[in-house]
């Protein structure tokens, strides 16, 4: 019996890990019908524990099997289950089956994170940082016939946004229009992502002379259906970048900066220009309400998140 878990916030990278350990099965295997899935969020409770007992066992239609486990975390009956099971079954013990844990959203801090982190075999993926990123966009273009330059790269990841799934939707379209990738077909073929539409955001709040603007801009996030959270995410990510332009060296230059924080020059060089219209005090005191904003929008009961936002653009 081999145990898998398969977690964290990188969405492409988890599951091209899972394809990838289900294409080996298939190859090694050439059996579909030892491959099961279960959705544990979909199981009954009473049920929890007849199918923990068969976990182990041989299959009738195939030798080997590969069991996938969806959503175990959203489960406490099965996963308290699990949990015992795993005390019992030593990741290193070979047997006919193999058991992943797919949980994108698993949370660090609850008891079957260290169970699983301890007991299983565990891969947990985040985001790629911007240097990685754009390195896996060149090669990810050049392995499927086209080219794009590191200025183009930097602009794709700062209009797009740094979701690898998303990037590779755009790619596949820009490449289908023309093999060499310029800004002049991202601009025709790609809608900006919130990453870019938050810059612009920042801009017109810390610009001041445009609040019905700052407002608009949030309002077009939030008819689009983008939830206040990842609004916030995106803030901070504009604010890191700023806090990081405010405190480099005096005089760096745009590759300088670029180099020593690993964000592309592309953002490198639109926050440059937005710095320029913000005190260092200031930055902090925005940094100190977002967070505030944020910190209660996950342990506030019935805290609104979303007038917590609008009063925080009229504020700053």
């Amino acid at each position: 019996m081999s145990v898998t878990t398969l977690c964290g916030t990188n969405r492409y990278e988890i599951w091209r890990e899972l394809n990838s350990r289900i294409q080996q099965f298939l190859d090694t295997n050439h059996n579909p019908e030892g491959i099961e899935r279960l959705d544990a969020s979909e199981l009954e409770i009473e049920k929890a524990g007849e199918f923990i007992a068969q976990l182990g066992a041989p299959s009738l239609f195939a030798k080997e099997r590969l069991v996938i486990i969806r959503s175990l975390s959203e489960n406490s009956e099965l996963s308290q289950k699990f949990i015992d099971w795993l005390d019992l079954h030593p990741k290193d013990n070979q047997e006919g089956v193999q058991v992943i844990i797919f949980e994108p959203n698993l949370d660090g801090r609850v008891k079957l994170y260290k169970a699983l982190k301890d007991e299983t075999d565990f891969k947990e993926v985040f985001p790629l940082n911007e240097p990685l990123l754009s390195h896996w966009l060149d090669e990810y273009v050049r392995s499927n016939g086209g080219s794009i330059s590191k200025d183009a790269a930097s602009y794709l990841i700062n209009l797009a946004g740094s979701d690898q799934q998303r990037l590779v939707s755009e790619i596949d379209k820009l490449l289908t229009y023309n093999p060499v990738i310029s800004k002049s077909t991202i601009d025709t073929l790609v809608e900006p992502g919130i990453e870019s539409d938050t810059f612009e955001l920042a801009a017109a709040v810390f610009a001041r002379n445009d609040r019905a603007k700052a407002l608009r801009l949030y309002q077009e996030q939030r008819d689009l259906r983008v939830e206040p959270i990842l609004i916030i995410g995106s803030l901070a990510w504009q604010l890191h970048m700023l806090t990081l332009i405010k405190t480099s060296r005096e005089n760096s230059s745009v590759e300088e900066i670029a180099q020593d924080s690993g964000f592309n020059s592309w953002s490198i060089s639109k926050a440059m220009r937005l710095a320029v219209s913000i005190s260092y005090q200031d930055l902090i005191e925005a940094i100190d309400k977002l967070s505030l904003i944020d910190r209660k929008s996950k342990s506030v009961s019935g805290y609104n998140t979303d007038d917590a936002l609008k009063h925080f653009l009229l504020s700053i």
